[in-house]
């Protein structure tokens, strides 16, 4: 669900040259994005988990902490700005998990 290059770049091309969606859709694609950026970063933390969970070189040990912190941060961070944006999503529950991946 994350955007792609080319529509970033079709997105750059409308606004540079003054073809602006309306407010209300604007709004609502901003709302479905940072849903999408929320869902990506939760993968991005079940994925770092298993990482460490997974590790086994003494030496990549510091990365897979450090991964891990970083991701779990950068979730809780997009899920505080749904948050204050209003947003919700349904909770994730087992049978959720495995439709996603």
């Amino acid at each position: 669900m994350s955007i792609t290059l080319t529509e970033r770049l079709i997105g750059f091309a409308r606004s540079f040259w003054g073809e602006v969606e309306p407010e209300e859709s604007s709004g609502e694609k901003a709302a479905e994005d940072l849903l999408a950026q929320v869902d990506e970063a939760r993968l991005e933390w079940l994925a770092a988990q298993s990482y460490f969970e997974n590790v086994i070189d003494p030496a990549l040990v510091d990365h897979a902490i450090l991964s891990l912190q970083a991701a779990e941060k950068k979730y809780v961070y997009l899920l505080n700005l749904a948050k204050q944006s209003g947003l919700k999503r349904e909770a994730y529950s087992s049978t959720a998990l495995h439709k996603m991946e």
